[in-house]
């Protein structure tokens, strides 16, 4: 089958290209850099093209011959990110839509039950997914996923480098909203199997077993990655307060955080009977990890074949300060800056 993948540097985009090969697809990989394409393993493997989803020439050029579209498109830079997400959005459906493409696969993100003004970032996610479900494309899968847990997803790197930067660590009330993580393991066998399952149109939840709050996945994390930490929750209070620091304590893009903050004071769950495992019963196999063993093999994964590692590709923002050797935390850097973050150990205890 004939598949484009959009976003093909990004996080998602490019573990998803590696599994599509393994099943046998013909592969276009889309970069608004093509030289981007050398650092992955795949990309002798593929036809990169270039493609600047602004450019209607490019999209169109980029989408001939194409049977199926992975639309893995997101922004967050910048104050004006959700409508630049509609505008794109909105041209690839109508390029889409004129071409010979039969199916476009969208992953977004779980919706709040109650709607919020509170996350710019969750509302953009549904009004692109309005965009694409609206449109005349024959077939739209689209996807709402829950926080994915793996080396290198933004998400998971928050809470990592923030447990792993802190010593103690304040926990705001919000952090009590509760979430349905997933594996990304579990996250691209949905994506990869979305091609052939025989639902022409539908809005699938793409979430794990687990039912947690912020709060307990902080804590889960920690128990994990067998750190020392203090916990102090505190009232809640506003998101810049938290943002602020927290983008200078993980060294990650302050659009980027400030953007994902807010979403962290949102119920984010499955709905009932929409989930992966209840709507593509036929081609999706049925065995989700848990968090503790997607936070485990995000910290101390098999190695570059397992989904969960980091990769050289990711930013540099996506590692640790903690790996575990055998049953052992081993901290990472300097003494003194261990020290201070409260690495310098516990193994012994373990």
């Amino acid at each position: 089958m004939k598949i484009l993948v959009t976003g093909a540097s990004g996080y998602v985009g490019s573990r998803l290209i590696a599994r599509l090969l393994r099943d046998g697809h013909e592969i276009t990989a889309a970069f608004r850099q093509p030289d981007k394409a050398k650092t992955f393993s795949w990309a002798e493997l593929v036809s990169v093209v270039e493609m600047d989803a602004q450019d209607a020439s490019s999209v169109r050029a980029a989408v001939e011959e194409t049977e199926v579209a992975y639309y893995l498109l997101h922004s967050m830079d910048g104050g004006k990110f959700a409508t630049k997400d509609r505008e794109l959005a909105k041209q690839f459906s109508e390029i889409c839509a004129d071409s010979k493409v039969r199916r476009v696969i969208y992953l977004g993100g779980l919706a709040p039950e109650k709607a919020s003004d509170s996350s710019d970032h969750l509302g953009s996610r549904l009004e692109v997914e309005e965009i694409f479900t609206s449109s005349k494309i024959p077939e739209v899968i689209t996807f709402r996923a829950g926080i994915l847990l793996g080396g290198g997803s933004t998400s998971f790197e928050l809470i990592r480098r923030l447990s792993e930067r802190m010593p103690v660590i304040p926990l705001p009330h919000f952090m009590e909203a509760k979430i349905q993580p997933i594996s990304v393991q579990n996250a691209l066998e949905a994506l990869a199997a979305a091609t052939t399952m025989p639902r022409t149109s539908s809005t699938i939840d793409l979430v794990g077993p687990d039912v947690m709050s912020y709060r307990e996945l902080v804590r889960q994390y920690v128990s994990v990655a067998r750190l020392n930490r203090q916990f102090l929750n505190v009232p809640s209070v506003p998101y810049k307060l938290v943002s602020t620091p927290a983008a200078w304590i993980t060294s990650m893009p302050k659009s980027t955080v400030h953007a994902l903050i807010p979403s962290l004071g949102e119920d984010l769950i499955a709905r009932s009977g929409q989930t992966q495992c209840d709507l593509m019963d036929s081609v999706y196999p049925d065995q989700l990890l848990s968090v503790t063993q997607s936070l485990r093999r995000s910290i101390q994964s098999d190695g570059p074949s397992d989904e969960h590692e980091t990769l050289r590709s990711d930013p540099e923002w996506a590692s640790g300060d903690v790996e575990i050797v055998g049953s052992r935390a081993r901290p990472t850097g300097t003494k003194w800056w261990n020290r201070l973050l409260g690495t310098h150990r516990d193994s012994k205890a373990h």
